[in-house]
This record gives structure tokens, sequence and C-alpha cells, in this order.
């Protein structure tokens, strides 16, 4: 098997072309329950690509962009990151890494890259103790999954307040530990009251779970992977169709819609912002749709990603990985949510949460 994902990744990385200036691999699932999200990203970073090489490319030269799957799982995510450490040569080399999409062996990956002179730009939410990882080299422009504490109480409190809520998170996932515990410190500090945790990973049996947390409470924020949460909101909706669900949309993953068919009605979702509604991505937004293009979703943030880069080496005049990471953390850059600076490779403003609820099986966006 291991041999198997060397072969398909040295294909891969073979078919890279010499008569390009840089290379850009997006590391994202193309196929299973995240592809929605991976092709997003992926696609985000082609209109960028594409845009610059319609300028006549960088430094004068055009870009070349390849796709590489990522199973998101631990083994496939360090063999990736091992066989793109090998393609050293002037010809063959990644120039710019985005991602890989899930978080899986953060620490383990990014050293990999950073050793081997691979700049990485990470477009995802991540922990506190991943977002503050300073390998050489990786640059986060994605926030902290916790931030969204922040957008749910502020939205509890000026439509639910008074309901009791249970907040159930994953102790193995510190995402969800910190997300839940934020929520809970947000809750204390306001005042608020009628807030309960339950970690999933303690039941083994989630009917238990969802049956105690129904004895008092009509709120409930699930954080957790997909499969576990469809699980625990199918049995809530069937005991208590009333009840207002929270879940985090990354985490959740389209499978998590798939699962619950009908039972996502009224369900809300924690995602990034929609950027089309910053003013400050408003004149770059038109200038796309005139093109015809226009990244949706995470697509955003692989185009952000792709630009950030381009700017850095356009301020370096190179795509050497030092000149540029060092450029990235000494000036601002123009981002889609507005001007941020870099502190040892870590956006000082992200992009925002917004919370979306399903309406007649279509994302609306409340708050």
């Amino acid at each position: 098997m291991k041999f198997i994902r060397f072969l398909m990744l040295f294909l891969i990385m073979s078919a890279i072309s010499e008569t390009y200036a840089a290379n850009i691999a997006v590391v994202a699932p193309k196929i299973g329950k995240m592809s929605h999200f991976g092709n997003e990203i992926a696609e985000g970073a082609q209109i960028a690509v594409d845009i610059i090489n319609e300028k006549g490319g960088l430094l004068g030269d055009k870009l070349n962009l390849i796709t590489i799957d990522d199973r998101c799982e631990d083994a496939f995510s360090i063999s990736t990151a091992q066989m793109i450490a090998l393609n050293s040569s002037k010809n063959d080399r990644v120039d710019l890494l985005i991602g890989p999409f899930c978080d899986n062996m953060f620490e383990e990956v990014s050293k990999i890259y950073s050793q081997n002179g691979v700049l990485r730009i990470y477009p995802m939410p991540l922990d506190e103790k991943q977002r503050s990882t300073a390998n050489k080299g990786l640059v986060k422009i994605g926030g902290l999954m916790s931030n969204q504490a922040e957008v749910f109480v502020k939205y509890y409190e000026e439509n639910m307040v008074g309901k009791n809520l249970a907040v159930v998170y994953d102790s193995s996932i510190p995402k969800t530990m910190e997300t839940a515990f934020a929520t809970q410190v947000l809750f204390n500090t306001k005042g608020l009251y009628g807030l309960t945790l339950f970690d999933m990973s303690s039941y083994d049996d989630y009917e238990k779970l969802v049956e105690e947390i129904l004895i008092n409470n009509q709120v409930v924020y699930v954080l957790g992977n997909a499969e576990p949460v469809a699980r625990i909101i199918q049995n809530i909706q069937e005991e208590d169709a009333k009840a207002n669900i929270f879940v985090d949309a990354y985490m959740a993953t389209g499978h998590l819609y798939r699962e619950l068919g009908n039972f996502v009605e009224g369900v809300y979702f924690f995602s990034y912002k929609n950027i089309k509604d910053e003013p400050s991505f408003t004149e770059k937004l038109v200038e796309l749709r005139i093109k015809g293009k226009e990244p949706k979703g995470l697509g955003v943030y692989g185009y952000a990603a792709v630009n950030l880069w381009a700017q850095a080496v356009q301020n370096a005049q190179s795509i050497n990985f030092d000149k540029v990471y060092n450029e990235i953390n000494t000036k601002e850059y123009e981002m889609p949510w507005g001007m941020s600076g870099f502190e040892n490779g870590t956006a000082v403003k992200s992009g925002e949460y917004s919370l979306y609820q399903v309406k007649n099986g279509e994302y609306t966006q409340v708050h």
C-alpha cells in the first residue's frame, strides 16, 4: 500500500513541465466526503494562477498548478510530504504548496516541508498549538476554530437567551475542546446561564448521550467529526424536532449533509464569512466576475494563498524559499478580508466566521 501511494505521487509529480517558472501544488481531497471543500480550494487557486498567467506570468514566466489528492489519512499525509520533498531539482520542485486541507500529522508534515525548503500556505482553521507552530516556510492564513464561539454566543444572546445550552465536544480533538471552553468562558463573562458541557468520547451509546442532553437543553452545539455528529443530530431530531442545533461545517463536511437527509433541515452551520460582503474585496470581485471567474466558498482561500505568495515573490524578485518567506513576514499584504501582516508566518488578521442555516434545503446566512 505504501509503495502504491509513492508510485501515484511519483506519476503526478513527474508530470510537471519544465517550461514553467514555478510549480504550485494544492494538496486536498478530490474524492470522498471532503472532496467538495478540496475542490473549492483547488478551483480558487486555479483562478489566481490563470489570471497571473493571462497577465504574462510571474517574473516573466507562467505558473503551473497541480492538485494532489489528500485522503486525510496520517500515513498518506506523511508520504505525500516526503514525495514532494524529494522533488528538489529546479524543474520539478514545488515552490508553493497550499494545504493539505486536513490537519493530520500537522507538526510532522510541517517539519518535512520546512526542512526541505517547500513554502507552505495553510488555509484552514487550527487549534492554538497548531496556529502557534512556527516552522520556517509555514504560513497560516486561517484563524482559530475557537473564534466561532464569539459568533455563536452573540447569536445566542440575540435570539435564544434563556434557553439551556448543551455544548458537545470530543476531547480527543483539541480544536473541539478549545471551542467548547471558549464558549463556556464567554457565557461566564457575559453573565449567561444554563450551559452544560458533554464529552462525546466518554459515551459508548450516543442515544444515552442524547437522552441526557434533552432532559434540560433546547440548544445543542455539537463539535466533532461527521459520523458521530450525524448520529447525534439524527437522534436529537427524532426525539425533539424543535431543538436548535449548531455544528462546524468543515468538521461535519458534506458527508453530514448527505448522512442526515431530511434531518439536516433547520441545522445551523459555522463556516468562513462570505467574502463577497467584504468592502475591501468588492473591486477585485467585480474584476473577477467580468472575467467570468469567481472563487466560491473555500476557493477564496486558495485564491488568496496564490496571490499572497505571488505578491511576496514580486517583492523579493525571486521564488527562493528564504527570500519569499522573509518578505511575507516583513510587509503587509492584501488579503480578501483586508490588509494583514504576518508574525512568524501567522496572519495577524484572518477571515471571520459566519453562521448559516439550512432552510428549504439551501444554506441561508443568518449572522
